[in-house]
């Protein structure tokens, strides 16, 4: 009879290995993502446009410094699937003006408009 609890063993046997292998892919699979800075998710562009607050920084697997229409958005630096997160509408700036950014609930970006 073994001494100790159950969760100790089953690690010491490699029983989340494959837990470990997946993070390390996503890991591997984001390394050339880019940082983007987003305002807060909002109801819609005109709010998106409005907010004047803090932003976080997000990464994106698009090929351009800023996300694009259908480039997804993640809020780690980890190309997670599915990819959770929180829809709505952000403001992103681009140096000489600003964007109102859609993302959907998976991180794909669904439409782009200037703001005024």
């Amino acid at each position: 009879m073994a001494l100790g609890n159950s969760n100790s063993s089953a690690q010491s046997r490699g029983k989340n290995k494959s837990v470990v292998v997946k993070r390390r892919k996503e890991v591997v699979a984001a390394k050339d993502y880019n940082t983007v800075s987003l305002s807060p998710p909002q109801a819609d562009a005109p709010g998106a446009c409005a907010y004047s607050g803090g932003t976080t920084t997000y990464y994106h697997n698009g090929s351009n410094a800023t996300p694009t229409v259908n480039d997804i958005v993640y809020s780690s630096k980890r190309a997670m699937n599915p990819n959770r997160f929180t829809a709505g509408h952000y403001k992103m700036n681009i140096g000489k003006g600003n964007i109102a950014l859609h993302i959907d609930s998976s991180g794909i970006v669904r439409a782009s408009r200037n703001c005024p």
